[in-house]
């Protein structure tokens, strides 16, 4: 069975920023989550949100205000305050203009993963979707049950309809885009060098050029302290599995014994040095962590290359 994390509540509640999941994170602690859904209501009250647009804001042909276009798709605001509302109504916000952010950012992602799905003509049937009520009706205990657990989750049962339709063309995309993961893929084996500033990674690059090991060189500098006592090896890796993608880009890019850099990143400055390349099997407890980063690595991609409007 799946269902939407967002009605769930697994929104962070620890951080002053709570964090959405965005459409890509489809995994197995959502689902875990579905199947422990319990009928209860709501112990928070739901501050409403302002309707009303401000001015400038367009509109579309009935009248109601649009907050983002995604490839000339609309996005309206009672949709992303109906979503804002369920989080709301299950977590303390410290941050509305956040969240909102971040539920406006995942409504965006979710338009482009339908239209790419729209394209390779994956769909979901009615009959499929029926299948996940009937589903949750029976984890509820009773048709009675499910509707006081949609009124508790300010769902509409179209509006869950279609939640758990963009839910299952999400997982059905994501297992398109990472099916290539099993088997051998390509792996680099690197080493890098983290600094602050753009200036230490250019004098430490000059000292590479000039014949000084990169290795002794990062176990001296370097500010990866998990890294840098061996030398800054970060080991082998796969597309999709360093915390910084365009690093493993850079990696991949080069040829063993090159040096590039520096590589600005949110940690800092790179210098990275290929070592190996060679096909290899991702571990089995590296898989979810690896899907995970390639699709958010393709999601990046289609992002890269829509026309999306914010207002």
């Amino acid at each position: 069975m799946l269902l939407l994390g967002a009605c769930a509540g697994q929104a962070n509640t620890s951080a002053s920023q709570p964090e959405v999941e965005n459409a890509a994170d489809i995994n197995e602690q959502a689902v875990a989550q579905a199947a422990a859904v319990e009928v209860v209501a709501a112990q928070q009250t739901t501050e409403p949100v302002p309707s009303e647009a401000p001015a400038g804001m367009p509109v579309n042909a009935d009248g109601e205000t649009i907050v983002a276009r995604v490839n000339s798709v609309e996005i309206l605001e009672s949709e992303l305050n109906r979503a804002l509302a369920r989080y709301q109504s299950q977590i303390e916000v410290l941050d509305l203009n956040a969240l909102r952010t971040d539920i406006l950012n995942s409504m965006i992602e979710q338009v482009l993963i339908e239209q790419a799905a729209a394209a390779q003509n994956i769909t979901v049937s009615d009959a499929e979707v029926q299948a996940e009520i009937d589903a949750n009706i029976q984890i509820a205990g009773s048709p009675e049950a499910w509707q006081q657990w949609l009124a508790n989750n300010l769902y509409t049962e179209e509006e869950f309809r279609e939640t758990l339709r963009e839910t299952l063309i999400t997982a059905r995309m994501r297992d398109i885009v990472t099916q290539g993961i099993h088997g051998d893929v390509p792996h680099v084996h690197a080493r890098h060098i983290l600094v602050a500033t753009e200036a230490e990674a250019n004098e430490l690059l000059a000292r590479i050029n000039n014949g000084e090991d990169f290795g002794a060189l990062a176990a001296a500098h370097s500010s990866d302290v998990t890294t840098r006592e061996q030398g800054g090896d970060l080991g082998w890796f796969a597309q999709g599995e360093l915390l910084e993608p365009y690093l493993a880009e850079v990696a991949f890019s080069l040829e063993p014994g090159q040096v590039a850099g520096p590589v600005a990143t949110a940690l800092g400055f790179h210098l990275i040095q290929t070592l190996e390349k060679a096909d290899r099997p991702i571990p089995e407890e590296k898989l979810p962590m690896v899907a995970q980063g390639q699709f958010e690595l393709w999601l990046a991609g289609l992002i890269s290359q829509a026309t999306i409007e914010v207002y």
